[in-house]
């Protein structure tokens, strides 16, 4: 009898076991393969983190190739388990979340008008332009504000991140220029809030990061309590390197359709003429909603970037990603992400 009882109770331990790790929502792993498995040369990709390594500044590297990882590394005390700021790779977690908002009617359209959603920050002599800015102009970075190097410090040293916002001039018209500014996507992060009566940070762990399998570390936030919508990410490089893997799959993770294929689709679209840009290695550039694209070695890519080279780099055709971060610590004149770009395109695409 004695022995049945233990029996019974290693039984139910194992079971309840079994239910703990069930509902673990961070259980993405990656299958590993080798590069030469998936038709990579191993000696190119050697020559990548040797070059990754020499460079310094590098803190992760990470190359998956057919949906397998296939090589990795972390210097500078980084290691497979410790998060990294991600910086503006987080406007693209964000288009996702919006994209998720607006598939389940939170969000009724991209064309609504942004001055709906706050009304109490409207005032006498306000530009009435602001009144034509649209969700999609703040997924486009085109509300008409200057580039962030020229007003964003003095805007998140206040208290209202949001107030100062609307009282930043609108030099141009709504739609009419491509200007790159961390507070459009801020404003994202509100709407998102007072839509879904979520943080930022919960909407995500309920309709994203938490169906993909994988973690927000941390999510900074403004001092209203807003998530930062247009930085402040801390997350993992593999669990960064699965935003990627879902929109090279139109949305879908493990037969689960987690972001719309329309909005994918939708969101790697180009917004704007490029007349020929080229940025180091990255040719004819562009933006979609939130995500930057382009070619790299004359193949189409798409990405998600961060200041000072937090990368999530994605060729569709060659069922590729590449991941990088880096030295953190850095202004917006470093002189990091050209040499990042460089080892994809020296080297990891020449592995092909």
């Amino acid at each position: 009898m004695k022995k049945f009882l233990l029996l019974l109770l290693i039984i139910n331990a194992l079971i309840i076991i079994s239910c703990i790790n069930a509902s673990d929502p961070y259980d993405f792993e990656w299958p590993v393969s080798t590069p030469s498995a998936e038709g990579l040369n191993q000696q190119k990709i050697d020559s990548a983190f040797i070059k990754a390594e020499e460079l310094g500044f590098i803190d992760a590297l990470l190359v998956i190739r057919n949906g397998k990882l296939v090589a990795e590394d972390y210097y500078n005390g980084y290691y497979v388990n410790k998060p990294h700021q991600i910086w503006s790779c987080t406007k693209s977690f964000m288009s996702a979340l919006v994209g998720i908002a607006v598939d389940a009617g939170l969000i009724e359209s991209i064309d609504k008008k942004i001055m709906d959603y706050f009304p109490e920050y409207a005032y006498s002599d306000m530009d009435s332009r602001f009144y034509d800015v649209t969700i999609g102009h703040l997924l486009k970075m085109s509300m008409g504000i200057d580039n962030e190097e020229n007003n964003l410090i003095p805007v998140v040293r206040t208290n209202d991140w949001i107030y100062q916002t609307f009282r930043l001039p609108l030099l141009y018209d709504p739609g009419q220029k491509f200007r790159y500014n961390s507070l459009e996507t801020h404003l994202l992060s509100v709407i998102l809030t007072k839509v879904s009566g979520k943080s930022a940070r919960e909407f995500a762990n309920e309709n994203l990061t938490g169906p993909m399998g994988i973690e927000i570390a941390d999510w900074k936030a403004d001092p209203k309590g807003y998530n930062t919508g247009g930085y402040d990410i801390y997350m993992k490089p593999r669990d960064m390197a699965v935003l990627g893997y879902i929109y090279l799959n139109g949305g879908k993770l493990k037969n689960t359709q987690i972001i719309s294929e329309e909005w994918v689709e939708e969101s790697l679209t180009r917004t704007w003429s490029n007349n020929g840009i080229q940025w180091g290695p990255l040719t004819d550039y562009n933006y979609g909603y939130l995500w930057w694209l382009g070619k790299i070695n004359g193949h189409n890519m798409f990405m998600a970037m961060g200041m000072g080279g937090q990368f999530i780099i994605n060729f569709p055709d060659l069922d590729l990603i590449v991941v990088t971060t880096t030295n953190k610590d850095i202004s917006w004149d470093n002189d990091q992400e050209i040499p990042t770009l460089e080892i994809v395109s020296n080297f990891i695409l020449k592995a092909l």
